[in-house]
Formats: structure tokens, C-alpha cells, sequence
């Protein structure tokens, strides 16, 4: 749609933000897939833009203008350039948030004052389009990685702007010349873990499994479904008793606070599962192969 847009409207361009456009000069709309264009205002007739609006969504910028560390951020992630300011920084670590909202049209200003709250100094935050960007944490060590909750960050935003957040947590990367590519890796890794797995919060260690699976054959991955669940495959309250205890990490009593049942009825459905399909999923070795196969599972049923 883009393509035949440009076509009428030559000088129409689609938002880079590292380009830093004149935003005021255009009039700016939104996409189906949340792709953010403009075209200059003097080049549009009332008509035009009234017959635009049936069709893409008017978009209002609503950031303040970046500072001088998110621009060197900004020519790092998507430029692949190096800039010396950031690079002679004092901190040794960094780690990508990546954010995913279900709605485009959002304050921006509102949701970097909601973010700021959970942190005692500034952190970067920039925006790819309407609904994806990255917040970076600087100077992260090992031991303060439990210092945010994510998970709260979540159900803030989700609470005071009305729509789904998804945040990945990348792992902390020791150095600023690879930042580029590792960007585009956490990126990937993040798509290819939400085709599976919708909840809020996911890090690098929950989409690992994700990447290894989606590299598997489809005729195979049916293959080991089978053998793995037997008579069991379409007992779906079962398996989904079976996955919740095993990310419980095989913790009956939170499995079945979680399930809102008796610990004694989960207990059950546990040694029905072992006793059907031969595999122990109180034993490590078991949980694993049965934890990876009802990721498989979940996989064939979306393809």
C-alpha cells in the first residue's frame, strides 16, 4: 500500500527516527502494521486529506526531542555507527528491553514518565514505530538484575494505558561495538518466542527453547509429540495441568494455587500423566523431554 501511496505522493517517506525528520512539516499517519508515514502538508488538498483518513490513521508525535545519549544510542542500534561519546562511557554492561504494544497511538511522554518510576537514573528509551522500541539499561551488574520487575512495569502500563505490553529481557551484553548486531539478535529472538509464548514478560533464558524448536521439521516435530504423549495427546486439561506444574518448577502446591484446585487433584492428574505415558515428569530428564514436547506440540498447532 505504501508503494502505490508514493506513487501518487512522491515525496511521502516512512518515519526513521534516526534520520530525525522535520516532524512538523508533514502530516503523519499510521499504517495497518503500525508503520508511521508522512507526506509534506503543502503537497495535500482538504480533499485528500479527508479521503487519507478513511484508510490510515492520523498519528501525532508526542515525545520530547531525544538527548544527546539516546542519539548516540540512536546511531549505535540503527545506524551501526560508533560514537565516541557513549563509547568512552564508564559503564562495562548494557541489556536491551524490548517493548511490543498492542496499540500504536500512545503518549510517548506519558509512557517514559510510567518507565521512570521504576528506575533511579535516566535510561534510554527509543522508539522503532508506533508501537516497538527498546528501553536500555546501562552499567547493569549480575547481582542488581533483580532490581526491576518487569512484570510490574507490565501491569502499570497495561493498567494506565489500556492495551497489551510485551517486554523481552535480553541478557547483558559486556561491550558497545557488537551493540548493533546484538540489537537485531535480541529482536529476532523476540519474534520468534512471542509466535509461542504471549506472556507479558519473557527473557533470553524463556525463548531459548523457542529458537531451538522453531529450527525443527514439521514431520518430525509430529513424530515426537506422538511418542512423547500417547493416549494423552488430546486430553487437554491434563497437559495443561502438567505444563503448569512444570512451570512451577514441579511445585504442587503453587501448581494448584495456580490452577485454583486441590493439591491432592493435581496430584492425581500427575501420576495419571506418569502412569500413561511411562515418562516421570517429577525427574528432571522427564520434565525436560515433556516440558519441550508440549512446546512442540504448540508449534504444530499454529502452522
Amino acid at each position: 500500500m505504501i508503494d502505490k501511496l508514493q506513487a501518487i505522493f512522491p515525496s511521502l517517506v516512512r518515519y526513521q527516527p534516526e534520520n530525525n525528520p522535520e516532524t512538523e512539516t508533514y502530516q503523519w499517519y499510521l499504517t495497518d502494521d503500525n508503520q508511521i508515514i508522512g507526506i509534506p502538508e503543502h503537497e495535500l488538498t482538504n480533499n485528500e486529506v479527508n479521503l487519507l483518513k478513511t484508510f490510515l490513521t492520523p498519528y501525532q508525535f508526542t515525545h520530547s526531542p531525544m538527548n544527546q545519549q539516546e542519539l548516540a544510542w540512536m546511531d549505535i542500534l540503527f545506524k551501526d555507527e560508533k560514537p565516541d561519546k557513549l563509547l568512552s562511557k564508564p559503564f562495562e554492561t548494557y541489556r536491551f528491553i524490548y517493548f511490543y504494544l498492542s496499540e500504536a497511538n500512545i503518549d510517548q511522554d506519558a509512557f517514559r514518565e510510567a518507565i521512570e518510576g521504576f528506575y533511579p537514573d535516566f535510561v534510554p528509551i527509543l522508539w522503532e514505530n508506533g508501537n516497538k522500541g527498546v528501553i536500555i539499561e546501562e552499567g547493569i551488574q549480575e547481582e542488581e538484575s533483580g532490581f526491576t520487575s518487569y512484570q510490574q512495569i507490565t501491569d502499570l502500563l497495561m493498567s494506565d494505558f489500556y492495551m497489551k505490553v510485551h517486554l523481552f529481557v535480553s541478557p547483558m551484553f559486556p561491550d558497545l561495538v557488537s551493540a548493533h548486531t546484538n540489537y537485531q539478535r535480541v529482536k529476532d529472538w523476540f519474534h520468534t518466542a512471542h509466535k509461542y509464548n504471549k506472556n507479558p514478560v519473557l527473557t533470553h533464558v524463556d525463548a531459548i527453547p523457542y529458537l531451538i524448536l522453531d529450527q525443527t521439521k514439521q514431520e518430525k516435530n509430529c513424530q515426537i509429540v506422538t511418542s512423547v504423549f500417547q493416549d494423552t495427546i488430546d486430553d487437554k486439561e491434563l497437559l495443561t495441568t502438567i505444563q503448569t506444574f512444570l512451570e512451577c518448577n514441579s511445585n504442587a502446591t503453587l501448581a494448584a494455587k495456580e490452577l485454583y484446585m486441590h493439591r491432592n487433584s493435581l496430584q492425581y492428574r500427575v501420576d495419571k500423566f506418569i502412569e500413561k505415558t511411562g515418562i516421570d515428569v517429577k525427574q528432571f530428564k522427564g520434565a525436560i523431554t515433556v516440558y519441550l514436547a508440549l512446546m512442540l506440540k504448540q508449534k504444530t498447532a499454529l502452522l
